[in-house]
């Protein structure tokens, strides 16, 4: 009886092994198929966002999942702006826009990414955008089956990855 159990868990590893060799690069939630999350801490500082006169401002940002950094790379503000989906084309697999930002309030956003998701893209609405760094891209971990957690950092006219 001991035989035949130890059999049969082996049999089982062996399997989920064997499959796993097929399976170890098919993108996000990796061999189990698991939902891969990713955590996003904003840092927001004070003086995010200046208007025209310089008082800091509320800031929007999307978030893209993407295949690809191609077209995200090569496209400009406006034309992410007005039309993102057509520009990123078969880059895009998602997009979701965040809950608007107050200068000085950090937050924590989490999100489950789909499947095909390669890179993550953040692009920042900011109000002088021909002076600001407004665009941010980070590979999604393709063997992280639980978790990845990304700190960013928002400040005037720039946002950056300080932490992944």
């Amino acid at each position: 009886m001991f035989k035949y159990k130890l059999a049969w868990i082996f049999s089982a590893v062996v399997l989920v092994g064997l499959s796993g060799c097929e399976t170890v690069n098919s993108g996000v939630g990796g061999v189990l198929n698991l939902d891969t999350n990713l955590k996003l801490n904003l840092i927001v500082d004070s003086d995010i966002n200046p208007d025209e006169q310089n008082r800091p401002s509320p800031l929007f940002i999307r978030l893209y999942q993407l295949k690809s950094t191609k077209m995200f790379n090569k496209s400009d503000f406006i034309d992410l702006y007005e039309r993102d989906e057509e520009i990123l084309g078969a880059d895009f697999v998602s997009k979701q826009e965040l809950k608007r930002l107050v200068p000085g309030q950090s937050r924590i956003e989490k999100f489950v990414l789909e499947e095909d998701t390669q890179y993550i893209a953040l692009f920042a609405q900011f109000f002088k955008y021909k002076d600001a760094n407004y665009k941010l891209v980070f590979p999604v971990t393709s063997n992280n089956v639980i978790r990845d957690s990304v700190k960013v950092r928002i400040t005037s006219n720039d946002i950056k990855l300080i932490e992944k």
